[in-house]
């Protein structure tokens, strides 16, 4: 059978017999492995390929290749599949011949003449390396074929970060029985390490990264890592402090952390809570121990300490990185999130963030001076997001997004100190340009209590099951707030829009209503009304929409992390900063 390349066809209507077996995401295709690919030595024949996300998680594979039985007349072979999210692999690919006809839409497989005459087996080991086996039946009039380990003609997408090919795990992990390709880890590692794309990373237990301001190190992740927990809720990773994590995805290669039932092996559906989250400890200020030894303890493990006196300390960096149906509660109020910071200094980078039905709070600060930008939370547990412990770090565009079922509660839930309402530092973080969109369900969508203060700029709440805004535990939150007349400074809301059945919440015995306090003449710009998003559940604003206009001024003593805006919402009308790198983002 003499083979030659031909350009792909749009052949997404031609998906014949599909078969899913045992797959894992040493290599994660999309869109990026597209393109014609062939043998170098075997006088150039090869396949044109596509990887067709379907949007819910799997792919949609092709093949089409032009060539010539051995009675010498001409045909297309098709290879048809259907790959879960996680697969790179299948020895079943369905091998159709198309005899005749001309493609177009809509297809007509009887008018064209297909059948299938063998089946393959096909691989994606790299960004340079495709794999393709024909196995054709015996009445096909075509010999089998091993096209072998094909290249691209084109070089490859520069978009493509998967480099390298499998070879074993490395020293530090063990083989993984989970999934094919994997990588164990467990324990404390203490030396730098770099958990690369070419494995599926799996977490056994607790996996600490450093000790405790001793045996310091760097953890690297690659963009486009895929890691998992082994199978316990309790599977989560630790940075101590001291210790740095660089964890860069990019925005068609996000480094995913998920459940082992996410999209490996068909017939498993994952669930919130089935894998722990991702931990980062520093030596930033913390209410709790504000002095030496800055003895502060995790509430998910008190044999782990952070806390200290350095704010601007960095424990590194993490952008575009997606945590998948995460949260593990140890017991009520003792819960590791999607992603939990604790202490950790406005010198670390963080931004493009994602926490999609985690069983906890999608983020949860505990002290500390952490800045992040992009930061988007679908269908939580509970809250979205969550500080405490005198956290007074910054945060500027946001999603935050109900959905029904998950165990919704506070969009913010700001917090000071459970213990000691009036421990100082004072929690007062800076937030700015969020959306918060119950979508009808959840409690309110922000909540200040036991003492917390903080500065909300420019945000849209809506929809929210039981307020917009609500303030508990008087006297200290009221206290740290002020008057209407006379607000403290450091309780301030500007160019906010509210939209609830409800949009305000007052403690019983508080001094002063929270509607009042909202719509003090000492803030600029809030307003209570429509913001006019996209219908059906949007987030965007849509043309007209008072949020893309009236956007208030930040205050000098804010700005620097936090931009100044336009609009008011996480969003400008036009672009959305959510796509490509995030997962089923209001169906995207």
């Amino acid at each position: 059978m003499n083979i030659s390349l031909r350009k792909l066809a749009p052949l997404c209507a031609v998906a014949g017999a599909l078969f899913v077996g045992q797959a894992s995401a040493a290599v994660k295709v999309s869109e990026v492995f597209n393109g014609p690919y062939f043998d170098q030595a075997a006088n150039g024949r090869g396949i044109s390929m596509l990887f067709a996300p379907t949007g819910d998680g799997p792919h949609v594979v092709f093949g089409a290749l032009y060539t010539y039985d051995n009675a010498g007349e001409p045909s297309w072979l098709i290879l048809s599949d259907t790959w879960l999210e996680n697969q790179f692999e299948s020895n079943e690919v369905p091998v159709l011949r198309f005899a005749g006809g001309a493609f177009g839409f809509p297809y007509d497989n009887a008018a064209i003449g297909s059948e299938q005459v063998g089946t393959a087996t096909v691989r994606v080991d790299s960004c340079h390396s495709i794999y393709v086996d024909l196995n054709m039946n015996a009445d096909s009039g075509f010999d089998d074929v091993e096209l072998g380990d094909l290249v691209p003609v084109s070089g490859g997408s520069p978009n493509c970060v998967y480099q390298e090919e499998f070879t074993s795990c490395p020293a530090f992990s063990t083989p993984s029985a989970v999934v094919p390709r994997g990588c164990e880890l467990s324990g404390v590692i203490t030396q730098d390490v770099t958990l690369t794309n070419d494995i599926t990373w799996v977490f056994n237990g607790l996996v600490r990264f450093g000790n405790d301001n001793a045996n310091s190190m760097t953890l690297t992740v690659e963009p486009g890592t895929v890691m998992i927990g082994k199978g316990a809720a309790s599977d989560y990773a630790y940075v101590e402090p001291g210790s740095k994590i660089i964890a860069n995805g990019t925005p068609l290669a996000p480094i995913v952390w998920t459940s082992p039932q996410d999209g490996f092996i068909e017939g498993t559906v994952p669930q919130p809570g089935d894998v722990g989250g991702i931990v980062v400890s520093g030596n930033a200020p913390a209410n709790a121990c504000p002095e030496a030894p800055f003895d502060c303890r995790s509430e998910f493990d008190e044999t782990l300490r952070f806390g200290g006196d350095q704010p601007h300390e960095s424990s590194g960096e993490m952008s575009y990185i997606q945590v998948r149906y995460a949260g593990y509660v140890f017991a009520p109020n003792r819960e590791v999130n999607s992603f939990t910071f604790q202490a950790v200094g406005d010198g670390t980078i963080i931004h493009h963030l994602q926490s999609y039905q985690g069983k906890d709070d999608c983020v949860e600060f505990f002290g500390g001076t952490a800045q992040v930008k992009y930061f988007a939370c679908t269908q939580s547990g509970d809250d979205g997001v969550d500080w405490d412990l005198g956290f007074s770090g910054k945060l500027q565009y946001g999603l935050v997004e109900w959905g029904e079922g998950f165990g919704e509660d506070f969009g913010i839930e700001g917090a000071s100190n459970p213990d000691s309402f009036d421990a100082m530092p004072r929690a007062i973080p800076t937030l700015a340009n969020f959306t918060f969109h119950g979508h009808g369900h959840g409690s309110s969508g922000i909540l200040h209590k036991q003492g917390s203060s903080g500065h909300i700029y420019n945000t849209i709440v809506t929809d929210f099951g039981t307020s917009c805004i609500e303030f508990r535990d008087t006297p200290a939150t009221f206290d740290a707030a002020g008057t209407p007349e006379s607000p403290t400074g450091d309780t301030t809301f500007d160019g906010v829009i509210v939209d609830c059945d409800t949009n305000f919440k007052t403690a019983d015995g508080a001094p002063w209503q929270v509607g009042d306090f909202f719509n003090s003449s000492a803030f600029e710009n809030n307003e209570e009304i429509d913001p006019m998003l996209e219908a059906n559940g949007g987030y965007m604003p849509m043309m007209g929409s008072p949020a893309l206009s009236d956007a208030a001024e930040v205050r000098a003593e804010h700005r620097g992390f936090i931009d100044q805006t336009s609009y008011r919402g996480g969003f400008d009308g036009m672009n959305d900063w959510t796509v490509p790198w995030t997962y089923k983002v209001n169906n995207h």
